[in-house]
């Protein structure tokens, strides 16, 4: 009897890993605006967007994508560094740098104002009256600073400078 289950637990074991993931690996959107692909390729048909702590069960992974399966049934692709494996916190709106690590929208003010708080933009101010930056040159960054780029706009950058999931060749 334990030799025949020996057996059994051998055979489960070989088809396990010769089917590649069997059992699925419960992961979560780190961010918000995950974009779940139909292919492995982050200019496919976007199949579902993923919000920040959305659950996912990974399925298959093949080099920097993860194959996953969503909890309305839904399945696709996903960049594998836009996914935790431990649940992240949710957080209502986008403060301070949020913006940067792709919630909502990136807002340059609001890097300012963090940069303020630490001390940075006294810093800054000092060294512009050191350098003897003009006035002109100081209102043009602070009109940079007002900047605001939407999702898309930071995509197509990415996109067009082929880093984060578009980096390495994907197309």
């Amino acid at each position: 009897m334990v030799r025949i289950f020996r057996i059994l637990m051998m055979a489960m074991l070989l088809v396990g890993f010769s089917a590649g993931n069997v059992l699925a690996e419960t992961m979560w959107a780190k961010k918000d605006r995950v974009k779940v692909t139909a292919e492995k390729s982050p200019t496919s048909t976007v199949v579902a967007i993923l919000r920040v702590g959305d659950q996912v069960q990974v399925v298959q992974k093949s080099g920097r994508q993860y194959k996953v399966k969503l909890m309305s049934g839904k399945s696709g692709w996903v960049f594998k560094f836009k996914l935790s494996d431990t649940q992240p916190e949710k957080k209502s709106g986008g403060s301070g740098l949020s913006g940067l690590a792709g919630e909502n929208t990136v807002v340059a003010q609001e890097a300012r104002a963090g940069g303020s708080i630490r001390g940075l933009k006294e810093t800054t101010e000092q060294y512009a009256d050191k350098k003897q930056i003009s006035e002109a040159d100081r209102r043009s960054v602070e009109k940079m600073e007002q900047r605001t780029v939407t999702d898309d706009e930071l995509d197509q950058f990415k996109r067009d400078g082929q880093i984060g999931e578009y980096a390495g060749g994907v197309s």
